[in-house]
């Protein structure tokens, strides 16, 4: 028998799921009503409409949506190539970097705004802290941000997504943990938020919205 393959990391299944994702999920129609009036506290809450990362910009679908809200000044970053050159195709008028969130490409005080919609479900709880470090390092005094994830605790296994085979760890978070997290930092926490899951949903949905001292 062939050796066995190195098992796919979450870039490239995200690499291999870009233009299916970008066909399916255009735009924020998928997420119910309780999600996109949390995007629009996040957005009321951005000051004077300042600039805004969507930090784990997939497609970009969520630009859309702030841009639609009234938003102009608008980057994204996600570390997969495939879901950036979507991105870069579908929105035009914002700024697109690969990179790791744990390592972002952009000075400190750079935004008004971090939001990171479902981006940190592929952080392990004990890796969060270098990624909420880099939101507090480019978000300025007042500054917004947003989390969007699964609630609950422990890993689960990916082998389908958008009609492609795939091998990936999603992790749940608490939310109660992620307060903490956030808290230790120097964020105020603005809103902590659960919603039942949909039918299609296998965990409750957590939204936490805070701004940085």
């Amino acid at each position: 028998m062939p050796p066995s393959r190195p098992a796919p990391t979450a870039r490239i299944a995200y690499d291999l799921v870009a233009a299916d994702y970008a066909r399916l999920l255009p735009d924020t129609a998928a997420e119910a009503a309780a999600d996109r009036e949390v995007l629009g506290r996040f957005s009321a809450a951005v000051p004077d409409h300042g600039p805004i990362l969507d930090a784990g910009c997939g497609t970009g679908r969520l630009l859309g949506h702030l841009r639609d809200l009234g938003h102009h000044d608008l980057a994204g970053v996600d570390f997969s190539p495939g879901m950036i050159d979507q991105a870069r195709r579908g929105y035009p008028g914002a700024s697109f970097t690969v990179a790791e969130l744990a390592g972002l490409p952009y000075p400190a005080n750079s935004f008004e705004g971090v939001l990171a919609w479902y981006s940190i479900i592929h952080t392990a709880p004990e890796e969060l802290g270098a990624v909420f470090g880099q939101f507090l390092r480019v978000l300025r005094p007042g500054g917004s941000l947003l989390l969007g994830f699964q609630s609950g605790s422990g890993p689960r296994e990916i082998r389908r997504a958008y009609g492609r085979d795939v091998k990936m760890t999603a992790y749940m978070h608490d939310p109660a943990d992620l307060v903490t997290r956030l808290g230790a930092l120097g964020f105020v926490i603005d809103e902590d938020l659960q919603r039942a899951p949909r039918d299609h949903e296998s965990s409750p949905q957590g939204f936490l919205r805070a701004h940085r001292r």
